[in-house]
Formats: structure tokens, C-alpha cells, sequence
């Protein structure tokens, strides 16, 4: 709680490498990685769920006497997860078929990558449980919907149409939620500034508020904040005075594969060579590295396999201590280097 009230220790940092005496202050990088931990499957919300195996947490626990069909909010029959209707009934029997499946079992654990823990002790769980955390898609066959033969009539009104109904599909949230994504902002010298759990998804006006959050105290906002969507942020910001003096940019790699040549608001608001003080010296292309969040996220995906089935607590404490100990690394890497870490004093 010190940490997200307060920010991290190096949230005042200047260096040589982040910082350019030119008009302006310094640049930061923001970017999101999609890494994250069990959380409750009602919609945003926020209350940590008790054990790893909970679906809901214990405000939202009667939820899980509801139908888990997307859409349905029927009560599910004793000793199932789904209602009386026989199509999610099927829908459940069909998950249950996959999930037994070794074959396709080995194929999602070697997808996730993932280690197996409860709250980081090591103990045997139902694999398939943790592994079905979003919503899965299903197709029925004709036949299991409305009747193997045409002109059936359907319960809903009218007569199914075999061939349409046959591309229906049906989605299914059985197993647990997990938060979005981590939403971090980087100094261009790798200094990690602030880390945000984003519960639901990247949405740009949550992303505008983890920035004002971040640099909410005199002297510490940056010149530039490079993100790979700022074309869509600057147009949500454009009248809040706190970015007016931001330069909102995309990084040079998204801006020249990513962003069209004919979004014309993007290209003459969000273009990184607009701004001569993000230029290089001595024929280097650009000053700072724009792909220092995408480094970053790297380094912080390789603890996916150790934090994903940690609870809120353990995983904040555990990615907040893997943050300030790799900031001290940095710190002393870039002090040896001579360029001169500091911190600034918010108050002057």
C-alpha cells in the first residue's frame, strides 16, 4: 500500500540516459504486459479471492449457483456448473471431454508455462480447473441443438435452419478470471518509475489516470511519454491540462510497422521526429531507446511461471520486491557507467 500510495523509491530518478538538457525534463516509457493473477469472476471487481481454487470471492460467492453459460442466468442443477437447459448441459459435458483429454492438456500446459502452486507452495491441484481461466468458446452439432432433420421446429419460434445453427457458438466461463495486464512506466535508462494492475482491460482513459496518478507531485512530470497507442490517448487528453505540456509519441518501432500513413491526427501529433530534442547526436537516428518498456516486460514475463497462481498479497509484495531490487541493479550499473543517477526533491 506505501508503494502504490507513495510510488517507488526511484519514482524522482534523473540520470544522463533518461534525462536531456535540451527545453525539457526527461522521457518516459509505458507499456503493458499481459501477465497477471487470479482474481474474482464478477465484473471489475476488486476483493482478493481466499484460496486459488475460487471462482469468486466471498461477496460475489452465490454466483456460483448461477449457470456459467455466458448470457444465462439461470440457477446451475446441484453437482453441476451449468442449468437444466440441454444445451449448456452439453456445453459442460463437451468441457469436461477436453479437459480429460491428455493430448490437449499437455498442449495448454505447454502453452501457459506455467508451474502449478498455492500461493507459491508447491501442492497437486486439479490441472484442468487451473488452466480454464477465461471464457471458452464451444460449437454443438445440428443435432444436439434442435433435432438432426430440417424444418424442426425451434422452441425459441419458427423453423431452425440446420446450416445456421450449426455455426452457432456457445461461450462458457468455468474456471476463474485473472487480472488484464501490468501496466508499467519505464525511464529510458530501464528504471521501472510505476507498475498498475489493470483488472479489465488496456483501456486508454485507465491508462490516462495511471499517468496522473504516477506523476501527480510538482517536478516529476516527464517531457515525452512514448506508449504504442498515444495516437488514441492524445485524442482523449487533448483538452486536460495536465498533458499540455507532455509530448504524447508512439515509439519509433510501432510508429513505422503499426500506425497507417493515413491517420493524419497520428501522424501529425504522435510522429517522434516532430520533436528535435528526441533526435540523435553524432549520426545516431534517436537519443533515447523507445523500446525500453518492450525490454522490460521481457525481463518481468520470465517470473509469469513463479507468480501466476500467487494471490493478490504475495504477488504484489513479490513483484513490487523484484522491482526495486532490479532498480538498485540498474542504479549501480548506471552510476558505474558514469552517468549519474539522482533524485530529484519534489518539493523545489
Amino acid at each position: 500500500m506505501r508503494i502504490k500510495l507513495c510510488g517507488q523509491q526511484e519514482i524522482t530518478h534523473r540520470c544522463d540516459r533518461c534525462t536531456r538538457f535540451y527545453k525539457g525534463n526527461g522521457e518516459e516509457f509505458m507499456d503493458g504486459l499481459t501477465i497477471g493473477y487470479p482474481r474474482c469472476g464478477s465484473h471489475n471487481c476488486h476483493i482478493p479471492l481466499t484460496t486459488i481454487r475460487d471462482r469468486f470471492c466471498a461477496t460475489h460467492r452465490e454466483l456460483n449457483k448461477v449457470c456459467v453459460i455466458k448470457d444465462c442466468n439461470g440457477e446451475a442443477v446441484p453437482g453441476k456448473m451449468t442449468c437444466t437447459s440441454s444445451e449448456h448441459q452439453e456445453i459442460e459435458r463437451l468441457r469436461d471431454l477436453r479437459g480429460q483429454s491428455r493430448f490437449q492438456l499437455q498442449a495448454k500446459l505447454k502453452r501457459a508455462r506455467v508451474s502449478h502452486l498455492n500461493d507459491a507452495i508447491a501442492e497437486d491441484v486439479d490441472q484442468a480447473t487451473l488452466l480454464d481461466e477465461e471464457d471458452e468458446e464451444f460449437d454443438l452439432p445440428t443435432d444436439i441443438l434442435h433435432g438432426a432433420t430440417d424444418g424442426v421446429s425451434d422452441p425459441r419460434g419458427g423453423t431452425s435452419n440446420p446450416a445456421a445453427e450449426a455455426k452457432k457458438k456457445i461461450k462458457g466461463q468455468f474456471g476463474r478470471r485473472r487480472t488484464h495486464n501490468e501496466q508499467i512506466l519505464v525511464a529510458p535508462c530501464g528504471i521501472i518509475l510505476a507498475r498498475e494492475t489493470f483488472f479489465g482491460a488496456e483501456a486508454i482513459s485507465t491508462c490516462a489516470e495511471f499517468i496522473k496518478r504516477t506523476f501527480r507531485v510538482n517536478g516529476q512530470v516527464p517531457n515525452h511519454i512514448f506508449f504504442d497507442n498515444n495516437c488514441s490517448l492524445a485524442k482523449h487528453v487533448k483538452d486536460d491540462p495536465f498533458f499540455a505540456r507532455i509530448g504524447l509519441t508512439v515509439d519509433v518501432f510501432h510508429f513505422n510497422c503499426k500506425h497507417s500513413t493515413r491517420d493524419q491526427f497520428c501522424q501529425e501529433n504522435c510522429n517522434p521526429a516532430i520533436y528535435q530534442e528526441l533526435h540523435g547526436e553524432d549520426g545516431k537516428a534517436w537519443y533515447f531507446n523507445s523500446s525500453i518498456a518492450e525490454q522490460t516486460n521481457v525481463w518481468l514475463g520470465g517470473f509469469h511461471a513463479i507468480f501466476r497462481e500467487m494471490l493478490s498479497d504475495k504477488y504484489n509484495f513479490f513483484l513490487d520486491q523484484m522491482i526495486l531490487l532490479r532498480n538498485r541493479m540498474t542504479r549501480s550499473k548506471l552510476a558505474a557507467d558514469g552517468h549519474c543517477p539522482i533524485n530529484l526533491d519534489p518539493s523545489t
